[in-house]
């Protein structure tokens, strides 16, 4: 009896161990900002994102570039189709490392900064880039990842420059920035007990 409780509670401390985090997409936000004409900014926003913080602190998000939300619909369908090409690269991925032990030992409404390697794969390509951002115990069961400072994107990197230079040509601007700042607030949660 004593070896089956205590096999019991090894089991139950492993199963709460490894539970991994689930992005909130109601509670989560990607936006990048573009420049035209030279001064005009926008922000736009992607409306589907999926994701998780797994048992090893692999974090990882998925993005629906077909959500991609301009507040244009002609413009929402120039970008999906001649800028992210989604009928061939339907998402976006992003993934990084969390400090799990440093998460774990967290009291709700603290929090610790991230400096740390990004690899975003995109439009077929995949980089590094960098973020500051930091990581808060919002309540018992949900932690929040948001950007401190914007990371910059450039299409340059991600095969995106003929697109960038298509959407011109078609609104007939002087000028679409290549270089992006995006930024991020992503909530994930424990399952239920």
């Amino acid at each position: 009896m004593k070896h089956f409780i205590i096999a019991a509670l090894l089991l139950f401390t492993s199963a709460h161990a490894q539970s991994s985090y689930t992005l909130v997409p109601e509670k989560s936000k990607l936006v990048f900002t573009s420049i035209k004409s030279g001064s005009v900014i926008e922000a736009h926003e992607f409306k589907s994102l999926s994701g998780e913080i797994n048992e090893q602190g692999l974090a990882s998000v998925t993005i629906d570039l077909a959500s991609v939300e301009t507040g244009i619909d002609i413009r929402n369908e120039r970008m999906k189709s001649m800028l992210f090409h989604v009928e061939k690269y339907a998402q976006a991925k992003v993934q990084t490392e969390v400090l799990l032990p440093a998460l774990k030992n967290l009291k709700v409404g603290e929090s610790f900064h991230r400096h740390v390697p990004v690899s975003v794969e995109l439009h077929g390509q995949k980089q590094d880039l960098v973020a500051h951002s930091d990581v808060v115990k919002t309540s018992e069961t949900t932690v929040t990842i948001y950007n401190t400072k914007p990371v910059l994107v450039n299409a340059a990197e991600f095969d995106l420059v003929k697109g960038i230079a298509a959407l011109q040509k078609i609104a007939g601007l002087p000028s679409i920035a290549t270089s992006v700042p995006v930024t991020f607030k992503l909530t994930f949660e424990l399952p239920s007990k």
